[in-house]
């Protein structure tokens, strides 16, 4: 992976002379501190300007430190876990399939760009580069997991999980669940995992959480999401998911919400794909024309000879093969000899 460039704070703070002007460049009246008149009043204003200034220093103390700390997170993270042997056995027991994944996500995930390509005529679609590796796993994952996708990959867009506007609080709701093989009162999460069940579950969500929800509350539904896979023997892989720091609205939640993901992923000791790192380096973060969106490029959905080195969603494809192909080789591989 090519070197991370270091950050610089991307909101500096207004000028001393930009802070004491209106909004229109009119001055701002200070009564004097030494005037009989108005002397409580002068106080009163000094200090309440140096408690707004303390707030935005320690806000973007705040949000540097968040950033720093994505940064120094390994890209791929917690794959060696000794956890996972001990979630997939589970899963095992309960008669989930070695040689199955699933996804769980919003339209960045059920978009046509992400993995169902690999799917296709099993990889050759594809231009591997110097990942001719990973195709073992394509061989590996190519059962069907369920009585419509040929494959994991090509399931990526379709499963119960994943949804274009999906929330973190929406997989885990059953109103949501609106697809035919659903029960009543279960969930799309649930759901999915009973339809496919799958040995592993591949999680990207945030992008609609930060208009609708606290990072609280991101932070308990991700928990829960977690906790639910684990009980059901499916060993969950979070995503570290991109805003563009112009969003000024959501990007501070954005980062509050990753650090969740980092949190659950060292607290529960399972994998986590760090595409916000990752992806730091590349043009607008790579991120598309629509600023939300990863970008993408027809024809180059799987080109890993350059692609990933510029398009967001090709380089969250490798990631996350790479990812099922490390399981493969430590945990997933052992349940077929």
């Amino acid at each position: 992976m090519q070197n991370l460039k270091t950050f610089l704070p991307l909101t500096p703070d207004p000028s001393p002379a930009q802070a004491g002007r209106g909004a229109k460049g009119a001055n701002i009246f200070l009564p004097s501190l030494n005037s009989g008149r108005g002397g409580g009043w002068g106080l009163l204003v000094v200090f309440l300007l140096f408690a707004v200034t303390g707030i935005r220093v320690s806000a973007q103390d705040d949000i540097t430190a968040m950033e720093e700390r994505l940064l120094a997170t390994p890209i791929l993270y917690n794959l060696d876990s000794p956890r996972l042997a001990e979630i997939f056995a589970a899963g095992q027991v309960l008669g989930n399939r070695a040689d199955v994944f699933t996804t769980i996500g919003d339209s960045n995930t059920t978009n046509g760009d992400f993995l169902q390509s690999i799917g296709l005529e099993n990889g050759d679609l594809c231009q591997w580069g110097e990942y001719e590796d990973l195709r073992a796993s394509v061989d590996f994952f190519s059962v069907s997991p369920d009585a419509v996708s040929a494959n994991s990959f090509t399931h990526a867009g379709s499963s119960i999980a994943a949804f274009r506007g999906f929330t973190s609080a929406a997989v885990l709701d059953p109103f949501w669940a609106t697809n035919p093989v659903c029960a009543g009162g279960e969930s799309p999460l649930a759901c999915e995992y009973r339809v496919s069940q799958p040995s592993v579950a591949v999680l990207m969500l945030g992008g609609r959480d930060v208009l609708a929800f606290t990072a609280d509350d991101y932070r308990a539904s991700v928990t829960q999401i977690v906790q639910e896979s684990i009980a059901s023997g499916v060993i969950p892989v979070l995503t570290t998911f991109v805003v563009l720091a112009e969003r000024t609205d959501v990007y501070p939640l954005s980062l509050a919400m990753n650090m969740a993901l980092l949190d659950i992923a060292e607290a529960e000791q399972i994998p986590l794909i760090n595409l916000w790192s990752a992806a730091y380096s590349l043009p607008d973060h790579g991120i598309g024309p629509d600023r939300s969106h990863l970008k993408a490029r027809v024809g180059d959905y799987c080109n890993f000879a350059g692609a990933e080195l510029e398009l967001g969603g090709t380089l969250r494809t490798l990631l996350t093969l790479q990812v099922l192909d490390a399981l493969r080789l430590t945990v997933l591989d052992a349940a077929l000899d």
